[in-house]
């Protein structure tokens, strides 16, 4: 027998506490009910129990707009949050609407009935694990007119911890501090603490206190900013003016001085980080190593930025009691860790402060009229909704100020939706997104550059480029949005019966970036790059060409991998990769190459293949690295001519080239015609995914940039041709240079370049073939480069055996 209920919450940690609490205030007559999957409210504040846990937002902030904060510290502990909660549960009458131990697996939605038919398990009091194996668990039923998920988005029931090298045969203690021991004993020991994060910096001081020494070991700095653990402000209204006035006028000071903060870390990057500089220096020992261990790559709030309530973790530092260092592990040894350096750090307890394992919507699958939901490709409607599923929202905070405040607008915009239904009879609304924006450029819901983010962006919803598709991460604009503005733009009103899915008017699908085998996402350098690995064997890299993405190696990863780890990447500002900060430009790109092949643990000399473009970066990338090149195979390659197709020449000139980058299928299909001498390549397929790429703004920014970087309207621009060529002559790289003869981009008078400029390459020449002969010949372009590299290996081996 199900029970039913107006709407069901799934989640009692501080957003579904909240979400109860104003729900109950503001639609009285709903009755409700809490489903969590633990035994205890709280959420993450009850989860996390390591040394010094704290909220890294002020609790003016992070508490509800409804009950002030009387606490003495804003920056408060976790034990002090969970007590926040627990009273509000208390205070608000919640205690007999939430469900503990109730973990939900599955909804569905029904038009027939305007119901939401939810299944819950119930669990244990340990973790339940959404990916363990089934078993006789009790199931448990809910019916519910509107379904509200605010179960966060991260896994309960384990965190992230890479497999490293050695980890079985260390002597001491491994321990990840999502479900930190209670038992453990650290007093007087060596502690290593792996990451660099929120968590990392608030265990440090913490364990510090008792540890003989503390080391945060990173593979990368992160910004880090020294608050006040106490709101001055807050002290002196503190009994001057009645308890909820003085919280909303702290309030109010704090979120102003949050977006102003993050606004220009955003539009000034340089002066907050030397502002950031300036702290450190002043609180850290003289000689501390500032630019190596506090110096990130990325922008400010490119990730997060991580706050020590008055300084603690430079105290501790300065103490003696903690250090930093910045290097990469080689592997885990008995009694410590060896380093990438050389060094070795010793240690009795290893914290692996690495992150989170990413879980949306708390695991549970969604069904539609018995139409399974993808969230990791729907659509989210400002930030809460999801495109083409009525009644149904989900709650994910700010990650640039407090989780709450977010929150607490979707709390009130779901009340405002329901009382606008119950005034017009009305029984389901879903968002509708529209072709244009369906189609356009789409990214994760959450748009932050961290590593526990980048490894699963592809599970979370996907936001658009503007209103209302689009998370501002802006609480005033979303203020605007959510509590004053409109409830009928972009949705769909019914009632009983009327099915969801109006016939015909289907959204079309957006391409799905990570449809490839070995397709993924890796993070370097705090930029989110999409690249392809298959194969096993020696590495091979593969380069793209202008306006173009890694989809265009897609005939030479399957005849390559045979012999080959194949490696392909969208260049940086290119298709779905992310910008760098900055212009595009050729030094850009082909600086990116050393910390993408890093990252993805390459550090041999590889054969690089690029084409067009492509093969101006392989250029650049050998020059300036060339113990990592072991041989460069340049298809079609820019770098040996002035002359190019007439396009990218117009597209130097500013307000015409933006004129022609704009989204036109037409416009996309005769860009793919200029590339094929055999037209029956200039298939449906290839069009449609050359239109897509023209839908993403920094795509399209990207090839402007790189344009106007590499040529003008006159043709390719001799200075970083004739540089980059003598910088490549003189090294020793093998290198074969391959054309088509009907190449109209880059016409086939430029392979007589190329030889005369290296003339100890080898040659290819390519019959009846354009610009993309790695596509139009793909049997003869693999056996090409498969001869040519094994000649190059044949060398080298002879070459040894001389030497010896």
């Amino acid at each position: 027998m199900s029970e039913h209920v107006d709407v069901l919450i799934v989640g009692a940690g501080l957003s579904g506490t909240g979400f109860a609490s104003r729900l109950k205030r503001d639609v009285p007559g709903k009755t409700f009910t809490i489903l969590e999957s633990r035994g205890a409210v709280g959420g993450t504040w009850d989860l996390f129990r390591y040394p010094g846990i704290r909220s890294d937002s002020d609790m003016y902030t992070l508490g509800y707009s409804f009950r002030p904060w009387a606490g003495a510290k804003a920056i408060a502990d976790g034990d002090s949050i969970r007590d926040y909660i627990e009273a509000t549960v208390a205070d608000e009458g919640l205690a007999s609407r939430i469900r503990l131990n109730h973990r939900v697996v599955s909804a569905g939605w029904s038009s027939e009935t305007a119901l939401w038919t939810v299944t819950a398990v119930r669990t244990s009091d340990g973790e339940y694990r959404h990916d363990g194996p089934a078993s006789s668990t009790e199931t448990v039923t809910f019916t519910c007119s509107f379904l509200s998920v605010c179960s966060g988005y991260y896994r309960y029931d384990e965190g992230f911890s890479p497999a490293i090298e050695g980890a079985e045969t260390f002597a001491g203690s491994i321990v990840h501090p999502q479900h930190w021991p209670a038992d453990l004993d650290y007093d007087g020991k060596q502690v290593v603490i792996i990451g660099s994060g929120a968590t990392a910096v608030t265990l440090v001081p913490s364990m510090a206190k008792s540890a003989a020494k503390v080391t945060m070991l990173q593979r990368s700095p992160t910004y880090i900013a020294p608050v006040p653990s106490r709101d001055h402000l807050a002290d002196r209204l503190r009994g001057k003016l009645p308890a909820q006035l003085a919280y909303d006028v702290v309030r109010a000071k704090n979120i102003l001085f949050s977006m102003l903060t993050y606004q220009l870390s955003r539009r000034r990057p340089e002066t907050m980080k030397a502002i950031l500089r300036k702290s450190a220096i002043a609180k850290l020992p003289e000689g501390f190593a500032i630019d190596t261990h506090l110096a990130p790559s990325y922008e400010p709030w490119d990730q997060r930025l991580c706050a020590i309530p008055n300084g603690d973790l430079y105290r501790a530092i300065s103490a003696g009691t903690a250090d930093i260092v910045t290097d990469r592990i080689s592997r885990i040894t008995p009694d410590g860790i060896d380093l990438v350096s050389g060094g070795s750090i010793p240690a009795d307890v290893i914290v692996t402060a690495t992150g989170l394992n990413l879980l949306v919507i708390g695991g549970m699958t969604l069904t539609v009229d018995g139409e399974p939901v993808d969230v990791g490709k729907t659509l989210t409607y400002k930030g809460m909704m999801l495109d083409g599923v009525p009644n149904f929202a989900l709650t994910v905070g700010y990650t640039n100020a407090s989780w709450t405040l977010k929150a607490d607008l979707v709390a009130g915009y779901i009340c405002r939706l329901l009382k606008y239904l119950d005034r017009r009879n009305l029984q389901w609304v879903a968002p509708k997104a529209p072709a244009d924006v369906a189609n356009a450029e789409l990214t994760p819901l959450i748009d932050l550059k961290a590593g526990y983010i980048l490894r699963d962006a592809g599970d979370l919803p996907r936001q658009g480029t503007g209103s209302p598709w689009r998370l501002h991460q802006n609480y005033v604009r979303d203020f605007a949005l959510l509590r004053a503005g409109r409830l009928t733009d972009h949705v769909r009103f019914g009632r009983r019966g009327q099915p969801v899915a109006a016939p015909g008017r289907g959204t079309p699908a957006p391409q799905d970036p990570l449809a490839l085998p070995g397709t993924g996402y890796i993070d370097v350098a705090g930029t989110r790059l999409r690249y392809r690995k298959t194969g096993d064997g020696d590495p091979v890299l593969l380069l793209h060409g202008i306006g173009q993405s890694l989809d265009d190696w897609t005939e030479q990863h399957q005849r390559l991998s045979a012999r080959h780890t194949v490696y392909s990447v969208d260049l940086p500002g290119f298709a779905y990769s992310e910008r760098i900060s900055g212009p595009a430009t050729l030094a850009k790109l082909a600086g990116a190459l050393p910390a993408f092949l890093d990252a993805l643990g390459v550090h041999e000399a590889l054969a690089v293949i690029g084409n067009s473009l492509g093969g101006a970066v392989a250029m650049k990338f050998a020059a300036e690295n060339p113990h990592r090149v072991s041989a460069l195979v340049l298809a079609d390659s820019a770098g040996f001519g002035k002359e190019v197709a007439l396009v990218l020449r117009l597209l130097t000139v500013r307000r015409l080239g933006e004129l022609l980058m704009r989204p036109d299928v037409k416009a996309s299909r005769r860009t793919v015609q200029s590339i094929f001498y055999d037209k029956d390549l200039v298939t449906d397929a290839r069009v449609e995914h050359a239109f897509a790429l023209s839908q993403r703004a920094a795509h399209r920014r990207s090839v402007l940039e790189i344009a106007s970087d590499l040529g003008t309207i006159s043709g390719i621009r001799a200075g970083w041709r004739t540089a980059l060529v003598e910088a490549l002559a003189p090294l020793d790289i093998p290198t074969l240079v391959v054309w088509g003869d009907h190449d109209h981009v880059l016409p086939f008078s430029h392979l007589e370049s190329a030889t005369a400029a290296l003339p100890r390459a080898d040659s290819h020449v390519f019959p009846n073939t354009g610009h993309m002969p790695q596509i139009e010949r793909p049997d003869e372009f693999a056996t090409v480069v498969e001869e040519f590299l094994s000649r190059v290996m044949a060398g080298r081996r002879t070459k040894g055996a001389s030497l010896a």
